[in-house]
């Protein structure tokens, strides 16, 4: 019986511990190579880009918008290896990020269990689609009709339903914005694809400018009044006052007015593509629970505040 009591008293223990140990996750630490640098950990994530440029190197990750940076110095030439074979391989790496920046200053290796779960999300292969739904909307006044009422789902609304589309902090999830207008369209009985625009972007919301290094959101298509299919993209994030062609869409991604820019690809997907990378691997959420929990850390933000509050705990 006292060896059964404490053989509790140990796992209690050890369970407090990894309590005390998750709560603390994304607080801030201190660099053990430097007591000087606050480190705030951005969590286990795969890296799919990193581009040198003018002294230091842009890092992208899977699901963020937000481009991140590395000093190309003598000190980060492991860090940076790390990233380089992460991203060949399409594995996690843990990033430790400067405090109250998107500056990388610390790369850890992922465990086993990371690569494992990070390898059997990501895939190459489409998921079917709701055969149910319609996949062409009958007409303009349908469209428009479906746009107001994604655009009333906006956060700041008197109209919006819990979790809110974060359409007025475009700085980053537009992943989760996308795929919950499309449950809005699915709600409605319509299908839709998503468009995914990669590159160095720039964007203006009237009073800001937010960079990115990939855009999606949702691409419906309709038909017009002589019953001709057309295309638009449905992104009140980028344009409140309705639906837009794609060509346009992207040329509201590059907009040079914020700085230097441009479009390395676009691609087309089906509707349930949570995420895709600029390699073509693929991400889902079919149930949303990265969809609302995403949409729910970013739900009291406005502008182009930076840097972004971390999702780690969202699941990918």
């Amino acid at each position: 019986m006292k060896k059964f009591l404490l053989s509790m008293m140990v796992f209690v223990a050890a369970l407090s511990f990894n309590a005390c140990s998750d709560s603390n996750a994304n607080q801030e630490t201190v660099n053990p190579q430097s007591k000087e640098v606050a480190l705030k950990e951005f969590g286990r994530t795969v890296p799919t880009g990193l581009d040198k440029e003018d002294g230091k190197y842009k890092v992208s990750f899977i699901l963020s918008a937000q481009p991140y940076e590395i000093k190309d110095t003598k000190e980060n030439e492991a860090y940076i290896s790390m990233i380089s074979q992460a991203v060949k391989n399409e594995s996690p790496v843990h990033i430790f990020l400067k405090a109250n920046s998107n500056e990388i200053a610390k790369v850890e290796k992922a465990t086993a269990e990371d690569v494992r779960f990070f390898k059997s999300t990501l895939t190459k292969e489409e998921r079917g689609t709701t055969d149910r739904l319609t996949s062409v909307i009958p007409n303009l006044a349908t469209l428009n009709s479906l746009f107001t009422q994604i655009k009333n789902q906006s956060c700041g609304t008197s109209t919006a339903s819990s979790p809110c589309i974060t359409f007025r902090y475009p700085v980053d999830g537009c992943y989760a914005r996308a795929h919950k207008m499309r449950q809005i369209l699915n709600n409605a009985g319509y299908e839709c694809e998503k468009q995914f625009v990669y590159g160095n972007l720039r964007a203006s919301t009237g009073t800001c400018c937010v960079s990115w290094v990939y855009h999606v959101a949702i691409l419906v298509s309709f038909k017009n009044a002589s019953g001709v299919v057309e295309k638009r993209i449905i992104d009140p994030s980028l344009n409140s006052t309705g639906p837009i062609t794609d060509t346009a869409w992207r040329a509201a991604c590059t907009n040079s007015t914020c700085g230097s820019t441009s479009v390395s690809s676009f691609a087309n997907t089906a509707g349930n593509v949570y995420y895709r990378s600029p390699s073509g691997s693929l991400l889902y959420d079919n149930n949303l629970v990265n969809t609302n929990c995403t949409l729910t850390a970013f739900s009291a933000l406005s502008g182009c505040s930076a840097p972004v509050p971390s999702t780690a705990h969202c699941g990918f």
